[in-house]
């Protein structure tokens, strides 16, 4: 019979007989070789094609299989993308509960039933906030709040009132109310709480979404793609919604402190992301970092595969080459053996040499690595995350320009030079004007208890009068609610001295306006005080008598609303 050919190769020296019984020693050696799982190396940070990432890691596992001090140990599946964020039934049913509430409050009010209307504009509002995700047009929130406030000022809760006009100044800073539709005394509150408000110490919002270049809006207004830092943002409650096509929207209702930044972290619905045990390792693997918590996870994955241990790494890129990270761990005692880095041509020229140092570098370390890595450990060591570029706006509103100066105490008279003596004139006296509803004197007049100083009027020829001045509650200070409204005229801001600039100060806080209760105005700056005094000055006791039926009607949404003052 004629011998294989490769059989003629051998020497006539070797035997037959001792090539047949080495054969199977040869093949029980391999079997109780060590078992290496290697797991599919990962890209470091973001900027590796998942094509280079996939033949590293297929030219790692083939020199794996055909080393014969070790056997490939097969794994499981790894699925690398899967739906880590789940994804909510939403529904528009609250929506659809709102506008009924409110259709609700609105006939309560029109029959004066003002404490079922109060209800019902309540529980709009919680219906909208419940829905914030869906809602596209702010202008019924607005609406609702606006209808709320003139509720509570009508039934003489001016401070739940005032609370509710904050929001709406708030989220509507330019709103404009008619005219023909509000009394006077209702705008005048209005435009003092705006102001008041406007010039509160600003805060900020760094809004950061789970997918790059989600576009951001703020109290329904688009202000930017995420990450984006929103700057100059009015103390208190604000609506902040994120969306991108494909995904479900986010929404939340984040409430701004003055002075501080507040961190916003936007997670979309339906967002791709490694998931599971296999995930986590993926994931720690993509972020350049093995810790023990990462270790713990890789041994467990690999002890349930019966593999003694497990081949990983990272591909990243540096410059314009690729740097490969190694790691080789035993299940059995979670140790780490960090293996020398090798480094890729962007063609990948030399790939098959270099991993096959590799592998050959990690087969020395199987019985014992001569010094475990202390953990954490970054997977490349020069691989650096490119920083997101965080783009700031200001999206606060314009702060108003300061009041008018107050009045000083006049500077005494200089010297009289010696010579004849001049008679003096006699001074003017200042005359008191009419009084505004809402408001303190606009002329100069004696100043009324409870609020600031009468406005200086033009200037009167003759030496000046000092203007008495009613002196504030604290150091310079008119009384100040907890949500930093003035009671009893004057600002509650301290007005600077130089050109007001919209700015963020570093130090100092101030609560949000509507966080705690306030006490309320007093009796005497109410605008129902106010309106039975022009009502008795102008008409008597007549006319005063019949204030409680002089009504204005107006709505905010074009319905006829009936409103008495």
């Amino acid at each position: 019979m004629k011998r294989p050919s490769w059989l003629r190769a051998l020497p006539a020296s070797v035997p037959l007989l001792a090539l047949v019984l080495a054969a199977p020693a040869a093949r029980a050696g391999v079997a109780n070789a060590p078992k290496v799982y290697v797991f599919p190396y990962q890209g470091v940070f973001k900027g590796v094609p998942k094509e280079v990432i996939t033949q590293v890691t297929d030219l790692v596992r083939n020199e794996v299989k055909n080393n014969d001090e070790v056997q490939l140990q097969k794994g499981p599946v790894f699925i690398p993308e899967a739906v880590a964020t789940e994804v909510k039934p939403m529904s528009d049913k609250d929506l659809k509960d709102a506008e009924k509430l409110y259709a609700a409050g609105e006939a309560a009010y029109q029959e004066l039933e003002l404490d079922k209307a109060i209800a019902a504009f309540k529980g709009a509002v919680d219906k909208y906030e419940s829905s914030l995700a869906m809602i596209q047009n702010f202008d019924p929130v607005v609406d609702t709040l606006l209808m709320l406030a003139v509720c509570y000022y009508r039934r003489d809760k001016e401070d739940d009132g005032a609370k509710m006009l904050v929001k709406v100044i708030r989220l509507r800073p330019e709103l404009v109310l008619d005219p023909e539709k509000y009394p006077p005394m209702f705008r005048n509150t209005v435009e003092t709480i705006r102001t008041q408000l406007l010039r509160r110490t600003r805060g900020e919002a760094e809004v950061i979404a789970n997918a790059e270049g989600a576009t951001v809006f703020l109290d329904g207004r688009k202000v930017g793609t995420a990450p984006l830092l929103l700057k100059d943002l009015v103390p208190g409650e604000h609506y902040v919604r994120v969306e991108k096509e494909g995904l479900q929207t986010w929404a939340d209702k984040v409430v701004v402190e003055a002075t501080k930044k507040r961190a916003v972290l936007a997670s979309l619905g339906g967002v791709m992301k490694a998931s599971g045990p296999l995930g986590e390792i993926a994931e720690a693997l993509r972020a350049n970092r093995i810790d023990a918590a990462a270790a713990a996870a890789i041994a467990s994955q690999g002890k349930e595969i019966s593999a003694d241990l497990v081949l990983l790494g990272g591909v990243a890129k540096v410059g314009d080459n690729y740097r490969v990270g190694s790691f080789l761990l035993r299940v059995d005692n979670h140790q780490v053996c960090q293996l020398a880095e090798i480094q890729l041509d962007p063609d990948l020229l030399g790939a098959s040499v270099e991993v096959y140092n590799l592998v050959s570098a990690a087969i020395k370390t199987v019985d014992g690595c001569p010094s475990p890595a202390k953990l954490p450990i970054p997977v490349v060591t020069t691989a650096a995350e490119k920083k997101v570029e965080i783009k700031a706006v200001a999206v606060g509103p314009a702060v108003p320009p300061p009041e008018a100066a107050k009045p000083k105490a006049a500077l005494p008279p200089p010297e009289p030079e010696p010579g004849p003596a001049v008679a003096q004139p006699e001074p003017v006296a200042p005359v008191p004007g009419p009084a505004v509803p809402g408001r303190g004197p606009a002329v100069p007049g004696p100043a009324v208890p409870g609020r600031g100083p009468a406005v200086p009027g033009p200037a009167v020829p003759g030496p000046a009068v000092a203007q008495p001045v009613e002196p504030a509650p604290g150091p310079d200070k008119p009384a100040v609610t907890d949500e930093g409204l003035a009671v009893g005229g004057g600002s509650a801001i301290v007005e600077p001295t130089g050109p007001v600039v919209p700015m963020v100060p570093v130090a100092g806080t101030a609560k949000p306006l509507d966080e705690e209760p306030d006490e309320g105005p007093r009796w005497y700056a109410s605008w129902w005080f106010w309106t039975l005094v022009g009502a008795v000055v102008v008409g008597g006791a007549v006319v005063g008598a019949g204030a409680g039926t002089n009504w204005f009607e107006g709505s905010t949404n074009g319905g006829t609303v009936t409103v008495g003052w």
